[in-house]
């Protein structure tokens, strides 16, 4: 699996936006994230390229573990992933 989310709680500047969030990604699939302006669509995203850091959970993308991602780690993980 790509990207792996287990009871991951997504939060932006102090507020959780979702919480519960459990979710796979395999090689192959595309995966289209819909809502509501406001819903959590983009902090999601951030989490993933660990521009915002896991809430809570578990997470991991590329074998990277979000919850245990070192600093230096990151610019490593964002090479490898692409998000349009």
């Amino acid at each position: 699996m790509l990207v792996v989310l287990k009871e991951a709680k997504i939060s932006h500047e102090k507020v959780t936006t979702l919480s519960d969030v459990n979710f796979t990604v395999d090689e192959g699939e595309f995966v289209y994230l819909i809502g509501k302006v406001g819903s959590g669509k983009s902090s999601i995203l951030k989490t993933l390229y660990a521009e915002l850091p896991l809430g809570g959970g578990t997470g991991e993308v590329l074998g990277y573990n979000l919850a245990k991602m070192k600093q230096r780690r990151i610019a490593e993980l964002r090479r490898q992933t692409g998000i349009v």
